[in-house]
């Protein structure tokens, strides 16, 4: 099973890399052909944008994936397929004419002016918009076909990267440029995907479906608000706090510190199918403990990763102005962490269809999160954004593994836990004593990277009892 899951992981690993390829690939250009002002107007913008998205997906998609392996037959799926898509094109609609009339407002509550409200406003159509693509996406995942999910989002990559280069390097629109090339990929990408769902499943409005599917995702859209604030309200606060150039340099490091995130956005698409998959099975506690162990310690590979090899990288790709970003990329890459591992920990809330617990451990993190942010940044600008958005993602991985243990008990590896952090606190430690000439720094930097994950893999094989392929291979060859 874990196998599954895995071999799934490695095909959509290819599309999710390729949809964050575009935001990297484009960093020597935004720095270049950006100031650090653009910078951060850019990123407040799509965190604008972000919160609306929030309350108008209504935890549609993650319903979707939960009640397809509830629905009875393919007739049954096919109505649970068309209901969830008219809900969704019903809410874009009543979205539109909700939302797109307080863009200046948005605008002078995010900047203390309307003079972006222009920008703030064609980001919300391209929002409303791209909002259709989303099911068609979690209707592959349901269906295991991870090769099309792939296919597809590599051909996004191609005009959200083609859009880019035209409008930001060539026609140089700056921040005008960012915002019209996310309009039109949605534009492009929503119609193509609405017509290959609505051919194959048509339109349907069943009573049957609407309430357990709303039952199920509503209590997810407090939740994803509150991951929101986790995530992003941090930029709010430094708006008022520190300088645009300062957010632009934060902002910068938190996408590094994000990449962490780049590791469970490859699992997650196989992750919650192979876990609702496994729960029906009569060795699920066993089963399940491995693959949160996996979760755990596979994520520490990658924050690892990115603790380390985040310096030299933004050495290489960025202008000299951005390199002070990498001083708060660690205890950034460290909270993500912490945010991939309630992924783990919280499976218990989710097999029990129990999204309510889950929610209100987002709540009381949200909570703790504004408090913080209030009193950090207030106090240490850049730096109490850091510091603040580490101890949030701790409070909240503890409060859904405490909200889902009552729900229902797993045996999670403690021991993986504790090797996980042990590590990343080690690549901490070195990252801050490595100063080396930059080509030797990576290489340095990348042997210490392989030995720190080989004692991961060698703890997981040994004390999992996996059985490699390669050992199989022998054993079959001295038996024959």
């Amino acid at each position: 099973m874990l196998r599954h899951l895995v071999k799934d992981s490695a095909i959509y690993a290819v599309g999710t890399i390729a949809s964050r390829l575009v935001g990297f690939i484009m960093i020597p250009v935004y720095t270049r052909v950006l100031t650090p002002a653009d910078y951060g107007i850019i990123e407040t913008i799509v965190r604008i944008v972000d919160i609306i998205s929030l309350f108008l997906a209504l935890g549609l998609a993650e319903a979707l994936l939960r009640h397809y392996y509830i629905a009875k037959d393919e007739d049954d799926r096919k109505r649970l397929v068309g209901t969830v898509f008219t809900l969704n094109l019903a809410v874009v609609a009543v979205g539109s004419l909700l939302v797109l009339p307080f863009s200046s407002y948005l605008a002078e509550m995010a900047f203390g002016h309307h003079r972006y409200a222009h920008y703030v406003a064609v980001a919300l159509i391209g929002m409303l918009v791209g909002n259709l693509i989303e099911i068609p996406l979690t209707l592959w995942r349901a269906e295991g076909k991870a090769w099309r999910f792939t296919t597809v989002s590599l051909m996004k990559l191609t005009t959200q990267l083609t859009t880019n280069i035209v409008l930001v390097v060539w026609l140089r629109w700056g921040v005008w440029g960012v915002v019209l090339s996310g309009l039109i990929n949605a534009v492009v990408w929503s119609a193509v995907l609405a017509v290959v769902v609505r051919r194959q499943y048509g339109l349907c409005w069943d009573l049957q479906w609407i309430k357990p599917v709303l039952q199920y995702g509503l209590p997810l859209v407090p939740a994803a608000l509150s991951q929101f604030v986790l995530h992003f309200s941090d930029r709010f606060f430094l708006t008022r706090y520190a300088t645009e150039s300062e957010l632009g340099l934060y902002s910068l490091a938190y996408r590094f510190g994000m990449l962490v995130s780049v590791f469970f956005g490859i699992i997650s698409r196989a992750w919650w199918p192979w876990v609702f998959r496994v729960a029906e099975d009569e060795n699920s506690s066993a089963l399940l403990r491995r693959g949160s162990a996996f979760i755990l310690l596979a994520g520490a590979v990658f924050c690892a990763g990115v603790i380390l090899g985040s310096s030299p990288v933004i050495r290489l790709v960025a202008a000299p102005p951005f390199w002070k970003a990498a001083e708060f990329v660690p205890l950034l890459a460290m909270s993500y962490w912490f945010f991939i591992s309630s992924s783990a920990l919280r499976i218990g809330s989710l097999i029990g269809n129990q999204t309510m617990s889950f929610a209100k451990a987002n709540l009381l993190s949200a909570i703790a999160c504004l408090a913080l942010n209030a009193w950090l940044i207030s106090h240490y600008s850049t730096w109490g954004a850091v510091y603040a958005t580490f101890g949030s993602f701790v409070i909240f991985s503890l409060s859904v593994w405490i909200s889902a243990q009552r729900i229902h008990p797993i045996a999670h590896d403690t021991t993986a836990f504790a090797l996980a952090i042990g590590v990343m606190l080690i690549s901490t430690w070195l990252d801050s004593h490595l100063h080396l000439v930059l080509w030797a720094d990576a290489l340095v930097r990348f042997v210490l990277w392989v030995l720190l994950s080989s004692v991961i893999v060698v703890y997981f094989v040994h004390s999992h009892q996996i059985r490699l392929p390669l050992v199989r291979v022998r054993t079959r060859g001295r038996e024959a």
